[in-house]
């Protein structure tokens, strides 16, 4: 699959002024690649028998990301997957897989490769239209880095691969014209929570839109449904709400609720950005 390319120059952790560019995997930088992973696991492997043998003193040696490789590396050939390299002075020194794997070259970490590869990662979600931006973390030691990229971690919670849950909002924010006013409230809840005598909504939206000329309502703002401490593969509701009265109110996979404006992206999370009322009320 094809990716972006981009071209910067920017200055490393020393002030040095630096060269970079992430581009499309090629067959050659998926090989350089590949190399250093291949040194990186023989030095992990050396490392974790030392620590197994002298009675796992310590924390854990951190593995890199060569066990994954030959699966990226497939999916990749088959068209499947989208991998960008880093490079810098024509040398492949970081590799993104989509938004499942981001890796640098061992030696030469901490010398702000990582945030470049993330901001771009995070640059292509957003392009994509993506509400919410979800990673793994692992190795554990990355959650500072992650963190500091404005991902919020769910101690609670652990990925489909078993590393750490964190996630990024991705806000969308609309300018309105100067039509008609009217009031909005976007309310989702659980589907546990939906059957209670008074239901409270895990996440709400509420402001003023502005109606077009169609009688739709565009949003200041994009209102998702989003929980972050439970997997998005739930049946939730959604609540809409015009000029104080409740038009909506079912779940948020239902044709209605599409025809009411809400739409799935690209990470699959419901949203919605301009409500689009049906003749009448549900």
């Amino acid at each position: 699959m094809g990716g972006i390319n981009i071209s910067r120059n920017e200055q490393d952790a020393t002030g040095v002024p630096m060269a970079y560019e992430i581009v499309p995997a090629t067959e050659a930088t998926m090989a350089e690649v590949e190399a250093w992973l291949d040194a990186e696991e023989s030095i992990y492997k050396t490392a974790i028998e030392a620590w197994e043998a002298g009675g796992y003193v310590g924390d854990e040696p951190p593995r890199g990301f060569r066990c994954n490789w030959d699966s990226v590396k497939r999916t990749w050939s088959e068209g499947n997957a989208r991998v960008d390299i880093l490079m810098v002075d024509g040398h492949a020194v970081g590799f993104l897989d989509g938004t499942d794997i981001l890796e640098i070259r061992p030696d030469l970490r901490r010398e702000g490769y990582g945030r470049l590869l993330a901001d771009f990662m995070v640059d292509v979600a957003h392009n994509e239209g993506r509400s919410v931006l979800e990673i793994e973390i692992a190795p554990w030691t990355a959650e500072p880095f992650w963190k500091r990229m404005g991902f919020t971690v769910v101690p609670d919670r652990r990925g489909s691969g078993g590393g750490i849950y964190a996630y990024r909002i991705l806000h969308k924010v609309y300018s309105l014209s100067d039509g008609e006013r009217v009031s909005f409230s976007i309310q989702f809840y659980s589907e546990h929570e939906r059957y209670r005598e008074n239901p409270k909504p895990f996440s709400r939206f509420s402001g003023m839109g502005e109606r077009l000329s169609d009688g739709s309502v565009q949003l200041p703002e994009r209102a998702f449904c989003f929980e972050p401490i439970h997997s998005q593969h739930r049946d939730y509701f959604v609540s809409i709400e015009l000029g104080g009265e409740t038009i909506h109110f079912d779940k948020v996979k239902y044709e209605t609720s599409k025809a009411n404006g809400i739409r799935l992206d690209a990470g699959y999370t419901y949203f919605m950005d301009r409500i689009t009322p049906l003749s009448s009320p549900d």
